[in-house]
């Protein structure tokens, strides 16, 4: 199916095949009203599951090079010294990454902007998903609880039904 047959972002793409689900996540980046099938969903969970492997390999890469050549760290500041007395993470935090190699610091920066960025769709993509599945958007809330990912992972899993049949 080409783009111009595509379903509007929040009309539920069965058919939706790898690439598409990936442009429409970002098309669909704050549409928290409609439906999204579940190939949509997966398919681009997927996409976010192989762009954190690629950013998880840069980043190990670059820590393994530093392991592995410790010759060049320096001693860490006093302030550092004195933040794991007090129990402060963040000048540690400082420390640890001013220490890792550029490649490193690349692939951790890039990730964190890309991770901020898809927040926001991710949680619009799962709202959709779940109205997909009968349930209200709130169901997202699961992700801030103990195990509750574990919960909302099988409810984004269940399949699609029709409005005849939701429970409301």
């Amino acid at each position: 199916m080409d783009s111009a047959a595509q379903p509007p972002v929040g009309t539920p793409w069965h058919q939706a095949t790898f690439g598409a689900s990936f442009v429409r996540f970002w098309r669909g980046y704050a549409i928290f009203r409609g439906k999204a099938a579940r190939a949509e969903f997966w398919f681009w969970a997927l996409w976010w599951f192989l762009i954190s492997l690629v950013a998880n390999i840069a980043f190990g890469a670059g820590v393994l090079t530093l392991l592995t050549d410790p010759s060049g760290l320096a001693a860490p500041p006093p302030q550092v010294e004195q933040a794991l007395e007090a129990f402060n993470p963040f000048p540690v935090w400082g420390y640890l990454l001013s220490i890792l190699p550029l490649g490193a610091q690349i692939a951790l920066g890039l990730f964190t902007v890309l991770a901020l960025a898809s927040l926001m769709p991710w949680i619009a993509i799962s709202v959709r998903r779940l109205h997909d599945t009968g349930r209200s958007g709130w169901w997202v809330l699961l992700a801030a609880v103990p195990l509750g990912n574990a919960v909302l992972a099988v409810l984004l899993a269940l399949p699609s039904i029709d409005r005849a049949q939701a429970v409301r």
